[in-house]
């Protein structure tokens, strides 16, 4: 949500702009100028975008909506309270388990990730006029890193082989249909791979 808003307000701004330098009979190459320097950022913020929605979508779609379904049949065909009960249970258990949220490790990840989304919306909603693009572009390489991260972890051979494989793999092809991650995280493992030798 906050990084369509930031999108909306920057995008606002530069309308602002532009009207301005169409009214003063400017060239507005000022403004063109920042267009071209925040850019890259606007990238990253469709990256981030791209995740959390996928995210979002996942746990709506695949594990709450589908959950609810099996915990309504199971409350439609129950005899009484202490069955209901139990069935709640596990219906916050799968919840749980195919959110991710009993993997400590990808737990920190994701909150990391919201953390730093949040952080970029920040940014660049404060300082439109002159947005600090070093603290953009940490924040972009962080982002990076946590979600490569992220999609190695849930990759792992241990995951896959778990119950929760076939909530993984929907959630694996829906962030990583057009193999993007796959390569930026193979990418980012041959760049740690091919760093020399120190010599001794």
């Amino acid at each position: 949500m906050e990084l369509e808003k930031s999108w909306a307000s920057v995008m606002h701004q530069d309308h602002i702009e532009s009207a301005q330098h169409r009214k003063d009979g400017t060239n507005g190459s000022t403004s063109q100028q920042r267009r071209q320097g925040i850019r890259p950022m606007w990238r990253v913020r469709e990256h981030m975008a791209f995740l959390i929605r996928n995210l979002q979508f996942y746990i709506q779609v695949d594990v709450i909506e589908s959950q609810w379904k099996v915990l309504q049949t199971l409350i439609h065909d129950s005899q009484d309270f202490t069955e209901l009960v139990g069935f709640h249970q596990e219906y916050l258990s799968a919840l749980i388990s195919q959110s991710f949220l009993d993997i400590g490790s990808v737990s920190r990840i994701l909150d990391s990730i919201m953390k730093l989304c949040l952080q970029f919306c920040w940014n660049i909603e404060n300082q439109e006029s002159n947005p600090n693009t070093t603290e953009l572009e940490n924040i972009a390489e962080e982002f990076n890193k946590k979600s490569n991260s992220l999609y190695t972890i849930l990759r792992s051979s241990k995951l896959a082989g778990s119950q929760r494989a076939p909530f993984l793999r929907r959630f694996l092809l829906r962030l990583n249909f057009n193999s993007f991650y796959e390569a930026t995280a193979r990418g980012v493992l041959n760049v740690v791979r091919q760093r020399p030798a120190l010599p001794l």
